[in-house]
């Protein structure tokens, strides 16, 4: 019988006692907690951050018997009870000032209670700074600190002019840290944005950032062999469900959930949210884009006036991920961070780094978010269109399909309102992208840039855009240039197809076929 899947369940005691499905990381734990003290790790949400934050707290309060049969029991020989505590910033992400100071003295309330400390202070600071002494005194063994989320009260307030207010009240908690240093075993930090983004840190300077260490690359989310590991049964159930080889759903889950890499050398790492809920529902939907997304990444975007065409290979230096957010011009970090870029790649001789989606989930849900901002319609109104559209294709009826497109052209108000190129080649991306299409946008060729190529399951549309121009021009530049010859030896047909624009009549003026 098949685990039940912890969906929402982020409590590592009660994930292991009620028999939920479990992928062991506690070996990568291990070494962690063994060889540091300071630690940061930045994950986007919904990775697992939290469950190891719950799985290191049973740990350092000594819960042996939850690890039986773990990694870490064949490791762990002391099992030391130390004094924990917990904080969970994403509880105030969304409060003013005020709320902020008394969500964190109510958490520091709770842990004076078993200590038996009288508050005789207000300020969270000087209050933490008596907690963990105290605890010392009283256990004789130093504390541990895990706060999931730092960063959580600081995005939300990224854009609506308050971050200045509620910097100073995490930042009196938070340097309490460097301060008792002598008293602490091990402090673990999680968030999404990097500690030197935010100047809370500015006194915890030997906090040990392992975001982006080859080492810990997989410490959240699944790799391959974890999932062959823990969900053989489950994918083979898919798979039956499905109609599919076994071997054909696991390539169906790595296009729509897999691809994330979080290091120079990282291994493929799947999304754990959508692979669970994948498997739990058994269907290959948006699990995480739908409750991952949160406002600010939108207004992130909306602020940069980003651009679809922007996120498909943009090329980092390392230093360009620790941007401050507050300062940044530039929309990349906060996507990587946040999950929504991936890395691709990476050049050792010039250090860069090329970043994009990380899978097909991202891609086609981040698209159908900004259908409105991008486009100019309805997300419904795209879909009905582009699936007409796509069928006429595949039928091999080019020219109903362009007299769809031309139509949808027209249900678009002041869709030209740049009048170029570049912005018809927007539209008909994010459209061609949405549907599914495997597309490359403005290709670089031997002998000039191709403006859009499409991979469909039996042929390959090369398509060249003009405007105020003519479509016999556009097709013959495909010719011209040599466009479709890296693309003969697939063995697919190649379609040939120039299209021109009409700035006056706001639509698709004519286009031109070629097989």
């Amino acid at each position: 019988m098949i685990k039940p899947y912890p969906i929402g369940r982020q409590d590592f005691k009660d994930i292991i006692e009620s028999g939920f499905a479990y992928v062991d990381k506690t070996e990568r734990m291990y070494e962690m907690v063994r060889n540091r003290k300071f630690v940061f790790l930045s994950r986007p949400r919904r990775f697992g951050k939290s469950l190891l934050i719950h799985t290191l707290q049973h740990y350092f309060e000594g819960n042996k018997t939850l690890f039986d049969g773990l990694k870490i029991s064949k490791l762990e020989k002391d099992w030391i009870k130390y004094p924990v505590f917990r904080f969970d910033m994403s509880g105030c992400k969304d409060m003013d000032a005020d709320g902020m100071c008394a969500y964190i003295a109510n958490v520091l309330r709770i842990y004076e209670m078993q200590f038996g400390i009288k508050n005789e202070c207000d300020r969270n600071g000087v209050r933490f700074q008596n907690l963990i002494q105290t605890a010392y005194s009283q256990t004789g063994k130093k504390v541990v600190v895990l706060i999931d989320e730092y960063d959580s009260p600081l995005l939300s307030h990224l854009h609506d002019g308050k971050l200045q207010e509620v910097k100073p009240i995490l930042q009196e908690l938070y340097q309490q840290l460097k301060v008792n240093e002598q008293y602490e075993q091990f402090v673990f930090i999680t968030g999404i944005s990097r500690f030197s983004q935010v100047s809370i840190f500015s006194t915890l300077n030997n906090l040990d950032n392992i975001s982006m260490d080859d080492k810990f690359c997989d410490i959240c989310g699944i790799t391959v062999d974890e999932l062959m590991e823990n969900f053989k049964e489950d994918i083979e159930c898919f798979a039956h469900n499905e109609g599919c080889t076994f071997d054909e759903m696991v390539m169906r889950l790595k296009s729509k959930y897999d691809g994330y890499h979080f290091s120079k050398n990282s291994q493929d790492i799947f999304n754990p949210l959508s692979v669970i809920s994948s498997f739990s529902k058994m269907e290959l939907k948006n699990f995480w884009f739908e409750t991952a997304t949160s406002s600010y990444v939108i207004d992130h975007l909306r602020k940069h006036n980003a651009q679809i065409l922007d996120f498909e290979s943009v090329e980092l230096f390392e230093s360009d991920f620790y941007v401050s957010q507050e300062d940044s011009r530039s929309v990349y970090p906060l996507l990587y961070q946040a999950g929504y870029l991936s890395i691709k790649g990476y050049d050792k001789e010039s250090s860069r780094y090329v970043i994009g989606y990380p899978n097909s989930e991202v891609r086609v849900s981040m698209l159908e978010v900004m259908m409105p901002s991008w486009v100019g319609c309805s997300a419904t109104d795209g879909k009905n269109y582009m699936c007409d559209f796509y069928f006429a294709l595949k039928a091999g009826k080019i020219d109903e399909a362009f007299e769809l497109l031309k139509e949808f052209f027209l249900q678009i108000p002041n869709v030209l309102n740049n009048k170029n190129e570049k912005h018809f080649q927007t539209v008909i991306y994010v459209l061609f992208r949405w549907l599914g299409f495997y597309t490359q946008s403005e290709v670089n060729t031997a002998k000039g840039r191709l403006d859009c190529i499409l991979f469909s399951p039996k042929q390959i549309f090369i398509i060249e855009f003009k405007v105020d121009e003519s479509a016999e021009k556009a097709l013959a530049q495909i010719n011209e240039k040599g466009y479709a010859d890296p693309y003969r030896a697939d063995g697919r047909p190649i379609v040939k197809i120039g299209v021109n624009f009409s700035s006056e009549e706001r639509t698709i003026e004519g286009w031109k076929v070629e097989d």
